[in-house]
């Protein structure tokens, strides 16, 4: 990174992929790391202010333990790079292969420029989207034994053996 693009990132604010933190708040930033994992991934640059303005952080071993710790206690863990310019911390967040995550608060989804807790159908969502439950596993809600031809399978077949021919 230089001067240039960071000048560009200030313009452009937060949106879809990026998020300004002003400092290290755990809480907040593994809500963010959870929410861009989710989604398509983004950055994290802390050390700034919501408006665009740097104030900055004291870049340390510790700062940066203490962030990928936050990463590492993630359900799964969620892979995450750190890169600095100047005074300012840029958390790099992948698109995760392993969705949904979630962090010790929830799941988040980031949409638009806000990082959302979703809720119980929309996690379901994601883990159908992501192939967590296949659509083979999934229970047809509209089923009926009747749809069968009892010559093809006799519906005098014990309940075990029935099962076991749909699957």
């Amino acid at each position: 990174m230089n001067k240039k693009e960071l000048k560009f990132i200030l313009q452009q604010g937060e949106g879809q992929f990026i998020e300004f933190k002003e400092s290290f708040d755990s809480k907040n930033l593994s809500k963010e790391i959870v929410a861009f994992a989710n989604a398509s991934g983004g950055k994290i640059y802390l050390g700034i202010k919501d408006n665009g303005n740097i104030k900055g952080v004291n870049i340390t071993n510790k700062l940066k333990s203490q962030i990928q710790d936050l990463a590492n206690n993630c359900d799964p863990p969620i892979i995450i790079s750190l890169d600095e310019f100047e005074n300012i911390l840029i958390i790099k967040v992948m698109e995760g292969i392993n969705k949904p995550y979630s962090c010790s608060f929830g799941f988040y989804m980031r949409i638009g420029p806000n990082s959302q807790k979703i809720k119980r159908d929309e996690i379901l969502k994601l883990a159908i989207k992501c192939g967590k439950i296949r659509f083979d596993e999934q229970i047809c809600k509209d089923f009926d034994w009747t749809d069968f031809d009892d010559e093809k399978l006799p519906l005098k077949l014990p309940l075990k053996m029935r099962i076991a021919f749909c699957y």
